[in-house]
């Protein structure tokens, strides 16, 4: 038996909804999921539950042996807006690899334009700006997995 979208998807809403956990971790087999909310400290085993016929919160897909993946902190310049991860995915910077990036450094961004796509499961999500500025910069590599809320890219705002 193994984990779906839909699996993960269900155990993150549950966390999302539960006001008095913040952290819970799902063993089912070989694979664990370890979901916390933003702010939270690292799950420990006293959290655990079996997958149930039941997003916002961050969740790892970790195989046995494998340590999650760091969090880096990023420190956001006065006056600047951060983009962040949506979710635990994979990130990339334009639509179809050899087509041209969403954004680049030091270009001009309008709100709610798409400026990275973030994948999970084979599911692209686009990730839009919240406001028209300029990209300032861009903080993560095309491809590389990202953790949710993760600062993607910083953009100093525009007059409207």
């Amino acid at each position: 038996m193994s984990l779906t979208h839909t699996d993960v998807t269900r155990i993150l809403e549950l966390l999302d909804r539960a006001a008095e956990l913040d952290s819970l971790e799902v063993k089912l087999g070989d694979f664990v999921v370890q979901a916390s909310k933003p702010g939270a400290v690292a799950p420990d085993s006293a959290a655990v539950f079996q997958p149930a016929a039941s997003a916002s919160p961050a969740a790892t897909l970790v195989t046995p042996n494998a340590a999650p993946p760091a969090e880096t902190a990023v420190q956001i310049p006065e006056g600047m807006v951060a983009i962040r991860a949506p979710m635990v995915g994979t990130f990339y910077n334009s639509p179809r690899p050899g087509e041209p990036l969403f954004v680049e450094e030091g270009g001009v961004v309008e709100a709610d334009t798409t400026v990275c796509l973030v994948e999970v499961m084979k599911m692209f999500n686009s990730v839009e700006s919240a406001t028209r500025g300029i990209v300032h910069k861009v903080l993560v590599r095309n491809g590389e997995l990202v953790q949710h809320n993760q600062v993607l890219m910083l953009i100093a705002p525009l007059p409207a």
